[in-house]
């Protein structure tokens, strides 16, 4: 037994190590510009991250209904529901609780980021940003999926 649990625990490990375009990630982008909703899914498309894409905090909410992911990156400015919203929708839920979620805005103020982070969000991204920015934070965020 303590064999086989040790083993578990290096395939762990492994699996932590493994790139993230060797992990078979699905992501769920929610952004409201068509434009920039292009511009995400391009970044994490190279990354080999399959991708599901939501206009607004609702939409989002209906597809985690029935939808299974590993990790968001919401906009913080859209109609119906925003990011903010959205992020403490998100740890509300028990189902989705522990979903990395990542902030994608151009809004550069601390201000923004704080509250992002106080609403849940795990970490935040300023837009435009480069494939290889978001490969490390998704790393990090998703080490134990």
């Amino acid at each position: 037994m303590k064999t086989a649990a040790k083993q578990a625990v290096c395939i762990n490990r492994q699996a932590e190590k493994r790139p993230v375009s060797q992990r078979n990630l699905k992501a769920l982008i929610v952004e409201d510009f068509e434009t920039m909703q292009k511009a995400v899914a391009k970044i994490l498309t190279s990354l080999n991250i399959e991708l599901f894409i939501a206009a607004n905090g609702i939409e989002a909410l209906k597809l985690l209904d029935t939808e299974s992911v590993d990790i968001v990156f919401s906009d913080l400015v859209m109609p119906e529901m925003d990011g903010f919203e959205l992020c403490e929708e998100i740890r509300r839920r028990p189902d989705t609780r522990q979903l990395p979620i990542i902030v994608i805005s151009t809004h550069r103020d601390a201000h923004y980021v704080v509250r992002a982070l106080r609403c849940g969000a795990d970490d935040y991204l300023t837009k435009p940003f480069t494939a290889g920015l978001a490969e490390q934070i998704i790393e990090r965020v998703t080490s134990n999926v």
